[in-house]
């Protein structure tokens, strides 16, 4: 072993939290630890994707590519954005404060296996319409094993209570064991603020969105992901009645994130409340891995998250739907 590579092989050992091997003892590299003949000493989050489970994650990547807000360095936030949804790989992953398309579409070019739609997306209906230019917007992106069979804007007569954000609903089609099967995924991004508008434009978009899911997909497989901007146990403002109160006293829906907020989990980087939900309706809940929602900690990879990447952190959840 040369004095350089012995020297690379501390410092991976260090960066990683590692015993350094004896002197004159053997290390493994795998190729994958190796790039144009250097070790890289970063660390990676775990692999989320299984191939026995859909893997759902969300998450608020904070004025994405906006020049005027949110990180300065945009090229890094999409490199770490992008490095962040390479390493985890989820099936399905709903982003929210979306606010370039260009910066979208560089993101999901960074994942191979993988597709985008951003709600202002021709192929999207109505959502140019109620998106402009400098919003944040809403958007999923998915396994290319799915394909869109219909994208739309929903509930867009509320779309004052989510403060000009209508929900995006995507209805992908896909294969399990042979089987073809349909799942309704909406991307949603509530009134942020502990204020009592916010909390008062959440509490209405969320009896909005109950009346549509109830009126709409009654026994459907359909999961509402993204930044509630507010707890299940009490609100965020004032610790008043939760704004989900409806769907937690209903048995036809389930807040599959519900043991995140049991467990004072927080999903920002910022606050201790948990804010970032998954809502899934019952047939599809019957499905739900009980232990396997998550937060993904993204500090764990970007020490710097906060600044450069997003003040919230990446929600995930399973499903067997063999």
């Amino acid at each position: 072993m040369t004095h350089r590579a012995a020297a690379l092989i501390l410092a991976l050992c260090c960066a990683c939290g590692l015993e350094a091997p004896p002197v004159g003892g053997v290390i493994t590299i795998s190729p994958e630890d190796l790039e144009q003949g250097e070790v890289q000493s970063e660390l990676r989050l775990a692999k989320e994707d299984r191939s026995d489970t859909l893997d759902v994650m969300s998450w608020n990547v904070e004025w994405l590519g906006s020049v005027e807000n949110g990180p300065t360095d945009e090229a890094l936030q999409q490199a770490n954005v992008a490095k962040v949804l390479k390493q985890t790989a989820p099936d399905l992953i709903g982003l929210v404060e979306v606010v370039s398309e260009d910066a979208f579409t560089a993101v999901v070019a960074k994942l191979p296996s993988h597709r985008g739609l951003l709600v202002t997306a021709p192929t999207v209906a109505s959502g140019s319409a109620y998106y402009s230019a400098n919003e944040q917007k809403v958007g999923l992106v998915y396994h290319q094993r799915f394909t869109v069979e219909s994208a739309r804007v929903v509930l867009v007569d509320s779309q004052y209570s989510f403060a000009g954000r209508p929900p995006l609903e995507v209805r992908l089609r896909f294969e399990e064991n042979g089987k073809p099967r349909t799942l309704v995924v909406v991307v949603a991004h509530f009134k942020a603020m502990a204020n009592l508008d916010g909390y008062t434009r959440r509490t209405e978009a969320a009896a909005a969105m109950k009346r549509w899911l109830d009126a709409e997909y009654s026994g459907r497989w359909v999961l509402v992901i993204g930044d509630f901007n507010d707890d299940l146990d009490v609100s965020t403002y004032r610790r008043s009645a939760t704004p989900f109160a409806p769907f937690l006293a209903d048995s036809n829906y389930r807040f599959t994130t519900d043991a995140l907020t049991k467990a004072n989990v927080s999903t920002t980087l910022t606050f201790s409340s948990t804010i970032d939900h998954h809502l899934a309706t019952a047939s599809l809940a019957s499905r739900f891995l009980e232990g396997s929602a998550k937060v993904v900690k993204v500090p764990d990879v970007i020490p710097d998250a906060k600044t450069t990447t997003s003040d919230h952190l990446p929600v995930l959840t399973r499903y067997d739907l063999r």
